[in-house]
């Protein structure tokens, strides 16, 4: 039975919950600890003015059980801290990060990353939304985009800093929309990238999370390469070449074209005593591959 753990259920939680219940997701657990609020009604789309006062998970609970009677949804009216996040995390197999405290998102991050459970981390401020998903099994990760989280000077709460409504509902479904392919399989298309939502241009674009990051969390990746133009054997040579640059352990990402490459590649890396932690489609015609780079002994 495939779990979703939903951290905070307001203005991204509310539509993503939506989307992994009609995705087909069998549950749901929503963390919380705050209730209904008349001036959050504009991005909390499970909430009407009836249940101001009321703990949100159990009016969460309420309304997407009536909507979707085949998914079980536990409603537990808790803050996440450093306390009770493994419980929670060793319960689900991919977490979702509603929150707007900077603190919690860093949190939800580095367990993701130790416990090895999936997470897609989102965000809005004013007119711009964010996404990231994380594998839990390797690198790029949030800290490798940010590092550490702002001070309390730096920060601003969705209350303070202003949201645009409609696109708390874009990053919340772009987190369940992302959940769902985590959930099936395809950790290399999901991750590896932020996406950006720019609400006044109407833009959102996919940008390649940093290389050589030392990050303490994940370890980042050391190298990415794209060897689409090439055909066999140069596909592999150029792999190849990449890796022996790289230190045992260093991580290699890299973009082929599905086919041949995409069948071969990922073989012949395995052969030679690499570590494939991650592969899978990008779209129709690419295929990613992470790799673990071996030392020969």
């Amino acid at each position: 039975m495939s779990t979703a753990l939903i951290i905070g259920v307001g203005g991204l939680g509310c539509p993503a919950s939506i989307g992994l219940a009609a995705g087909g997701i069998e549950r749901l657990i929503l963390l919380d600890p705050d209730s209904v609020e008349l001036s959050n009604l504009g991005r909390q789309i499970l909430y009407t003015d009836q249940d101001v006062g009321q703990p949100k998970v159990e009016v969460a609970k309420r309304v997407l059980q009536e909507r979707f009677p085949e998914v079980k949804v536990e409603a537990v009216a808790e803050r996440l801290d450093t306390s009770n996040v493994d419980q929670w995390f060793e319960r689900a197999d991919v977490v979702i990060d509603g929150t707007d405290d900077p603190v919690t998102k860093f949190l939800i991050n580095d367990r993701a990353h130790v416990l090895g459970t999936p997470a897609v981390l989102g965000g809005i401020a004013r007119f711009h939304g964010l996404v990231l998903a994380v594998s839990g099994d390797h690198g790029p990760c949030y800290r490798c985009l940010f590092e550490n989280p702002p001070s309390p000077e730096e920060s601003q709460s969705c209350s303070e800093a202003g949201v645009l409504g409609p696109l708390a509902g874009m990053v919340g479904h772009l987190q369940a929309k992302r959940a769902l392919a985590l959930l099936a399989g395809n950790t290399a298309g999901q991750t590896g990238f932020v996406t950006t939502i720019d609400a006044l241009r109407g833009r959102i674009r996919d940008i390649p999370l940093p290389q050589e990051t030392e990050c303490a969390i994940c370890g980042g990746v050391a190298a990415r390469i794209d060897i689409t133009p090439y055909l066999c054997p140069m596909t592999f040579v150029r792999t190849r070449l990449a890796l022996e640059g790289l230190e045992p352990g260093d991580l290699l990402d890299v973009v082929m074209r599905q086919g041949e490459p995409a069948r071969n590649i990922p073989r012949n890396l395995i052969e030679e005593g690499h570590v494939v932690v991650s592969k899978g489609p990008i779209d129709d015609q690419h295929y990613r591959v992470v790799v673990r780079h071996q030392s020969a002994s």
